[in-house]
């Protein structure tokens, strides 16, 4: 089979996932696709007369509907709670540097969390591959749902596990000109060979781009820094994180956008006739022409002419209003359920009870934090270091705690005098959420810090100075 063959898994859901794409880009790219609002009947058949020039009559249909935002603005109010949130990370003194860049484009781990929580939020789905660049520092990479064409599990000692992962790629084709965007799709293979995970990039001719080398080769020696016994691939999905495709959260939401557009179109449509009603003339002699209408026009019908106007009655507008309004409650209610982020469970407890139901920003952001602690787990044991020391970690406490400053003027006093660690007096100035650790681990991290906070007061704090 070609390179660009396809997961069956991945055919199934390819759909949901474009639906997604068209969604939060919005109703540009919602319109651009006729098959999201068929043609009625009657203008297929006008158009099987004249398809030039009755074509209008489907223009002014699409133009009329409107498409509601419901799914771009439910996106970003999740991602506003989500970028309350505070990742606490631990890592090995080798890979620190992470914190600030662990991206491919550069970026640190705390962004990479709200990439990957986003995309599952949107999508179900936000692969990660953890990597090594040329110079031997980790990274990820992260690739789009839709992307992520092909995977396999297979026995791996004794166990099931990833044996090939095939993502699509997009690289500038060779005689494009300085200003050009003119891009063609690569295809790079992840692969279990003789035991050990290699890679190879082929076009879509199957034609060798980069050759097939074990994971990890960096440098121009080609020096291998550890051959790997699995792939350092995870698939984030809205309810665990293996490769099955998971659901896609705002799918529903996205359905009832979907359907109360075309449902609009019908509506505006009707409203459009009801305010220009189509007139009509009998019993004219000659050769009378009358082309033009409308409230400045006079007609001659002659002794014998009548006329009067087919008014459309919209007896099914308010129907159709209706239904749209239907929609609208459905797309809240499946927002709701996705937003549903509060009560007192403990992060394990209420992921369990909601995965029993649907995927939930409580518990995709949990599944996000833990994808990414096993990608950072995978690169510490593929660097040398001692997995134990890595930790990914989100309480996904959503709730808008107030800082109250008498509280904070005591633990500024308490950082100042090395009683607490500057670490507790910012965690709460910024979250307002004191750190859930014993006392040992306080003291260790004010063993650690630097330089006490003296000097600074609340006064400096408001005026934005920090240290």
């Amino acid at each position: 089979m070609p390179v660009q063959s396809t997961n069956p898994d991945y055919d199934r859901h390819l759909p949901e996932w474009e639906l997604m794409d068209a969604a939060l880009d919005g109703e540009q790219a919602i319109k651009a696709n006729p098959r999201n609002l068929p043609k009625p009947s009657g203008m297929v058949e006008a158009e099987k007369q004249d398809g030039e020039g009755n074509r209008y009559l489907y223009e002014g249909y699409v133009a009329r509907a409107q498409y509601e935002h419901w799914v771009r603005d439910s996106l970003r109010s999740m991602m506003g709670l989500v970028s309350r949130l505070q990742p606490e990370i631990e890592l090995p003194s080798g890979m620190q540097g992470m914190l600030e860049n662990a991206t491919a484009d550069g970026f640190g781990l705390k962004q990479l969390f709200f990439r990957v929580v986003r995309q599952i939020v949107s999508h179900g789905r936000a692969p990660l591959v953890a990597n090594i660049d040329d110079n031997g520092l980790p990274y990820f990479s992260t690739y789009a749902a839709v992307n992520a064409i092909n995977w396999k599990i297979a026995s791996q000692s004794g166990r099931q596990d990833l044996v090939l992962a095939v993502f699509r790629e997009f690289r500038e084709k060779d005689d494009s000109d300085e200003f050009g965007h003119d891009c063609e799709p690569v295809y790079r293979i992840y692969r279990m060979r003789d035991g050990i995970c290699h890679t190879e990039v082929v076009n879509d001719k199957e034609e060798v781009l980069e050759e097939e080398r074990p994971l990890g080769t960096t440098g121009a020696d080609q020096r291998l820094v550890k051959g790997l016994g699995y792939l350092p691939i995870i698939y984030c999905g809205s309810t665990d994180n293996s490769p099955d495709v998971d659901e896609v959260p705002l799918l529903s939401m996205a359905r009832a956008a979907l359907k109360s557009y075309q449902l609009s179109a019908d509506y505006f449509t009707a409203l459009h006739q009801t305010s220009h009603p189509q007139p009509w003339v009998s019993g004219l002699e000659g050769d009378v022409e009358l082309s033009v209408t409308g409230p400045s026009a006079a007609w001659d019908l002659g002794p014998n002419g009548s006329c009067g106007y087919l008014e459309f009655q919209g007896a099914g507008i308010e129907a159709v209003r209706q239904a749209m309004d239907d929609q609208k409650n459905a797309a809240l209610e499946a927002g709701a359920k996705v937003m549903d982020i509060g009560g007192s469970e403990s992060g394990e407890a209420r992921k369990a009870r909601q995965n029993d139901q649907h995927a939930t920003l409580h518990s995709m952001v949990i599944t996000a934090a833990e994808g990414i602690e096993q990608g950072l787990r995978y690169l510490a044991d593929w660097l040398g270091f001692d997995e134990k020391l890595v930790s990914f970690t989100v309480k996904p406490d959503f709730t808008s705690v107030g800082v109250d400053a008498q509280l904070a003027a005591q633990l500024l006093t308490a950082a100042q005098a090395g009683i607490v660690s500057h670490d507790s007096f910012w965690l709460y100035i910024s979250t307002g959420r004191l750190p859930d650790r014993d006392w040992q681990a306080e003291l260790e991290l004010i063993q650690q810090q630097g330089p006490a906070l003296g000097g600074l007061g609340l006064e400096g704090l408001n005026n934005g100075e920090r240290e």
